[in-house]
């Protein structure tokens, strides 16, 4: 490989190393590591194909597509490889990534970092990071523009250290800038060895001494920021405008809905005890309910803030119960939940607090506490023992506040009323109604499969109930909760988990795992009250056969799940991360529950008070990738555009005419009045007197320009590459005559990219200054 070969691998490397130093700087978005590898493959890929095109000499435009095509297959196989036919992409990978980008798109409004690593998110970054590395390519290898090559994966920096968590800057700020310093030296090397004289017929003792004394300066310059930076005066103290809580009127915590990612947790975290539970009788323990669902996401409507009930309370029922009585060890469920049986009556908290919401039947730590981890309590429950004779004497009576909070759904397919409606034409009780629904979705038309896709939007609800037939418990649970509101039965998805596996010498002691995981539902069945159905098969509560009758289940999985929720085939899931969330935001309805007081108002769906609606949201959001991509976009075109007529000038006389375009161009924009009727010399005495500093070079740039012209010269090398400093020098004395803010703004000037221009190899037939030039 030659010298210049060489050089070009190392430039390519040191971009893809600037590329990943920006991906490692991501970290304080995301609540673990786990994000790098799917992003780190997608840069890696990026690089390898827009280098691959750039050396084979594709046109922009058509490695522009090519790049494009060969990012949705990447994206493809990293993400939904399951869903293609010959590796290629198909309705159903389309189907799958809309719903991982909505429901990142929902946790992006509410959630504030470190955030959970979700496909969306995934999709989101590895899509923006082959934009990013197309653009950064083009600039530093096409178009010869160094420090704007920099500015796209700067700006993905700029991003994470923006909306990031505190902590691991001073790391992430050196690793990301010694790279792109190195990079900005091994671009360097390559440009003149591209362009200069001194550097094509010495490179052995040009390129060396300039890496040798740039990676020293490289070394110094960084480390002397990390210790100096942390150090400044103010460095520690709080901003002047708290934006990151800027709508806060307090402390918020946020709670991920547990039923976001619940097919990630069921396959990678199965085998994680999440806590113990001592009770002589096992049950589903229950962790809280989402009652809204918007089209995209089950959530809950309540505010943590409003559960503001304390047990014991006393339990009002028509059938009689047992009670039961459960001590809990909270290992690694990283929630604001606690579990129990339900119906929880009284709890025992040591020396902490706990609240209570009524409405949801939920457990909640105090506020001052950010996890449940490492809380333990006794809690004791009264279990209806309800029977399927008391079942259908229940009426189908619904009071107002039940019918308007479990009886709402987003506009739906008609099908799925008619499907539920002929479900359940024969069934002449509510119970029995619910009872059809169950018995529908657990029967042999329908497979339990944990490997189908995930989502229960309503895309994947009608991938479910008429094209797949094949789910786990979030495609079950949030299918049946749909129908049942179709045709007027209250429901509401549960999150919690089955029993667990018990102690092999202690059978009072249950081990609950990830794997026992797991939704179900709850119906309102008039004054019985809230119900629980089962509609995963092969799940069922212990004693569900008083209630549920003989539970019918088909399930074509590897390992088919026990009945009664215990062993090793049960699923698992929806338990919060460690360390996820910290929060911004006011509903779970969402994806997340928060907690802020707002004076007790419901944020329920529709009474919104004077919170930011949906469509301002989408609109800012709009607005600020808009914004964004000018600022992205524009500096970097105007710099490739230059960058394309510099390499065009390829002779020295190219150059001269180039040299002098620049300069003169510069002079206008600064406000220079330089009219056409004025020849070479006297536009360069009337710059020269505009800018003293400039007369030197200006002199003998015009001198270079006036024997190209009129006496139509070959200048030699060496006169070119003067010509060409001497233009560095006038833009340069007329840079530091201009105000700051000018000389910032002109990287932002749209016009530059559609202003004429000719080609910078084009001989002039006139004397006077040439059309402006793109800067």
């Amino acid at each position: 490989m030659s010298r210049r070969g060489r050089t070009l691998l190392l430039s390519e490397g040191a971009l893809w190393l600037v590329t990943v130093t920006a991906v490692v700087g991501m970290h304080r978005l995301f609540e673990d590591g786990s994000y790098r590898p799917a992003l780190v493959l997608q840069a890696t890929a990026a690089h390898l194909v827009v280098a691959l095109l750039r050396r084979r000499g594709v046109g922009l435009g058509l490695a522009a597509a090519a790049t494009a095509a060969a990012g949705v297959l990447m994206l493809t196989w990293v993400h939904y490889l399951g869903t293609t036919i010959w590796l290629l992409p198909t309705g159903e990978t389309l189907g799958a990534a809309g719903d991982d980008l909505r429901a990142a798109y929902t946790l992006f409004q509410d959630v504030k970092a470190p955030a959970p690593v979700e496909t969306g998110f995934l999709l989101t970054g590895g899509a923006a990071l082959w934009v990013i590395v197309f653009i950064a390519d083009w600039a530093a290898l096409r178009a010869g523009a160094t420090f704007e090559a920099l500015l796209p994966s700067a700006t993905l920096f700029l991003f994470a250290a923006a909306l990031g968590a505190p902590g691991g800057r001073v790391p992430g700020t050196m690793l990301y800038t010694a790279c792109a310093l190195l990079f900005v030296l091994v671009q360097r090397t390559l440009n003149q060895e591209l362009t200069a004289a001194w550097a094509a017929t010495h490179r052995n003792r040009g390129r060396w001494p300039l890496f040798g004394t740039g990676t020293s300066l490289v070394a110094l310059t960084v480390i002397a920021g990390a210790v100096a930076g942390p150090n400044l005066p103010g460095a520690d103290a709080p901003g002047v405008i708290d934006w990151r809580h800027i709508d806060d009127e307090e402390d918020t915590r946020v709670v991920l809905s547990p039923m976001v990612d619940l097919q990630t947790r069921l396959v990678d975290q199965p085998d994680v005890e999440v806590f113990t539970v001592r009770t002589d009788q096992p049950q589903y323990w229950r962790l809280t309910a989402l009652d809204e669902f918007d089209g995209r996401i089950w959530g809950s409507s309540y505010e943590t803030n409003d559960a503001e009930g304390s047990l014991p309370q006393e339990f009002e029922s028509t059938v009689p119960s047992e009670t039961v009585r459960q001590e809990f060890a909270i290992i690694s469920l990283a929630a604001a939940w606690l579990p129990a049986a339900y119906q929880p009556v009284a709890i025992d908290p040591g020396d902490s607090e706990v609240d209570w919401d009524a409405e949801s039947s939920t457990l909640i730590v105090d506020r001052s506490l950010d996890t449940s981890d490492g809380f333990e309590y006794a809690v004791e429950s009264e279990v209806p023992n309800w029977t399927a004779e008391q079942m259908r004497t229940a009426t189908g009576e619904v009071p107002d506040d039940i019918a308007e909070r479990y009886l709402q759904l987003p506009d739906l397919d008609p099908q799925v009323e008619t499907l539920a409606r002929s479900i359940t034409e024969q069934a002449p009780t509510p119970y029995d109604k619910a009872l059809a629904l169950m018995n529908y979705l657990r029967g042999p038309r329908f497979t339990y499969d944990l490997n189908a896709p995930r989502g229960h939007g309503t895309d994947a609800l009608m991938a479910f109930l008429f094209e797949t037939r094949r789910g786990y418990c979030e495609q079950f649970a949030g299918a049946y909760a749909v129908l049942a509101r179709s045709i007027g039965l209250p429901s509401r998805v549960v999150i919690g988990f089955t029993p667990g596996v018990p102690d092999a010498e202690d059978p009072s002691l249950w081990h609950v795992l990830g794997r026992n995981a797991h939704a179900w539902v709850e119906v309102y069945l008039g004054e019985l009250g809230w119900v629980i159905v089962e509609a995963t098969p092969g799940r069922a509560p212990p004693e569900a056969e008083r209630w549920l009758g003989p539970i019918s289940g088909s399930t074509d999985s590897e390992t088919p799940p026990p009945l009664g929720g215990q062993g090793s085939g049960e699923e698992a899931a929806p338990s919060p991360r460690p360390g996820a969330a910290t929060p911004s935001g006011d509903e779970q309805r969402t994806g997340v529950v928060p907690d802020r007081d707002r004076g007790g108002a419901s944020s329920r769906a529709g009474d919104q008070g004077g919170e930011m609606s949906d469509s301002m949201r989408t609109t800012l959001l709009v607005v600020g990738i808009a914004i964004l991509a000018y600022l992205v976009l524009v500096p970097a075109g105007v710099a490739a555009q230059r960058g394309l007529r510099r390499r065009a000038a390829q002779t020295p006389a190219d150059q001269v005419r180039l040299a002098w375009r620049e300069a003169t161009d510069r002079a206008r924009a600064a406000g220079v009045a330089l009219p056409a009727s004025l020849t070479i010399s006297e536009m360069a005495e009337r710059l020269g007197a505009t800018v003293p500093g400039a007369a030197t070079p200006l002199r003998h740039l015009a001198a270079a320009m006036e024997h190209v012209t009129y006496a139509e010269v070959e200048p030699s090398p060496g006169q070119a590459e003067q010509a060409l400093a001497a233009r560095d020098a006038v833009v340069d004395e007329i840079r530091q005559r201009q105000p700051l803010a000018a000389r910032v703004l002109r990287y932002f000037d749209v016009r530059l990219l559609w202003r004429g221009q000719d080609h910078p190899g084009r001989r002039q037939a006139h004397s006077g200054p040439t059309p402006a030039l793109n800067h």
